[in-house]
Formats: structure tokens, C-alpha cells, sequence
């Protein structure tokens, strides 16, 4: 929620002031002031970009989103329209498909760790790319996170034809 007018000028006055403070002959105090500064400043920011989304719509907030730059400037600023767990359902759809997984799901996110369950079938380099491709898109879609635990289950097991039972009774 954008703050209101005098709330922006008391901070645009903050950062002026922290900014001016870091000139020559102010060394012993500008690392302090140089960190409060860009905080400030950021703060500005944020609250400009606040300002534009509640203008913009949730439509069009969607449509900026999906800018793998904005996505990261809407996040740092708590301002980003599609919630951490949706995100990465989109994320592990598109491995699903690519890689033909039977089950790759998110479990929980806690404490920025992202949960997946994963059963693959075949070798286990088949396994191993899935879940580094799992973890790449998983942490692309939510850079809040911390990490990406992967808990591997067994698949289900499939009916298995026996092979006789494929060739017409008279060519067994």
C-alpha cells in the first residue's frame, strides 16, 4: 500500500540529507550513511513502483511479471502479483512436460526452503538431470528462496506385459 505524501517527502528529505552527508570530509561517517542512503533510496523506489502497480491493475501487474527483471524488482519489493507456491507449479509444469516425470510435485515451503517430491522411472542420470532442472527452474521462479530439497520416492509400480503375451498364440 502506497504511504502518503508527507510520508515520501519526510523520506525523500532522508535520503537528500544521508546523500549529502556523503561528500568529502565526512569519511568517518559515510559507510554508515552510504548503506542508509541506498536504503533509503530504495525505499523511494519501492514506493514509486507501489504507486504504479496499484495504478496498473492486477492484469496488467500479471503482464510485467512474467519479465524475468521486473518479476525480481516486484519480489524485492513484496509488490509481486502470483504467490511463491504458484509460481513454482508453473515452474515444475514446464519440467514435468519436458521431462516426462510421473510425479514432481511441491510439498511445502517453509523457512525459504522449497520441498519437491520426485519419481522417476529409468536411469538414474535421467533422475539426476530432472532434479537439477527441477532445482534451476524452482529457484529462477522464487529467487526469494534459500534452497530446493528434492525427496526422491519410489514410482508406482506399472502393469508389466509379459512379453509371450504380445505375440498371437500360434507364432509363440
Amino acid at each position: 500500500m502506497p504511504r502518503d505524501d508527507e510520508q515520501v517527502r519526510d523520506e525523500i528529505e532522508r535520503a537528500e540529507t544521508l546523500l549529502s552527508d556523503l561528500g568529502p570530509g565526512n569519511e568517518p561517517v559515510a559507510g554508515a550513511h552510504a548503506i542508509e542512503a541506498v536504503q533509503a533510496v530504495v525505499g523511494l523506489y519501492g514506493e514509486c513502483l507501489a504507486r504504479m502497480v496499484e495504478r496498473a491493475g492486477p492484469d496488467l501487474v500479471r503482464e510485467f511479471a512474467r519479465d524475468e527483471l521486473v518479476s525480481h524488482l516486484l519480489l524485492v519489493h513484496d509488490l509481486h502479483p502470483v504467490g511463491v507456491e504458484d509460481r513454482i507449479g508453473e515452474a515444475l509444469a514446464e519440467v514435468r512436460t519436458a521431462f516426462g516425470a510421473e510425479s514432481l510435485r511441491l510439498l511445502d515451503v517453509q523457512a525459504g526452503v522449497a520441498v519437491l517430491e520426485v519419481a522417476v522411472r529409468g536411469c538414474q542420470s535421467t533422475a539426476a538431470q530432472l532434479r537439477g532442472s527441477a532445482r534451476e527452474v524452482v529457484l529462477a521462479a522464487a529467487p526469494e528462496l534459500d534452497d530446493v530439497e528434492i525427496r526422491a520416492v519410489a514410482p508406482e509400480p506399472s502393469t508389466v506385459i509379459p512379453v509371450e503375451d504380445l505375440f498371437p498364440v500360434g507364432e509363440r
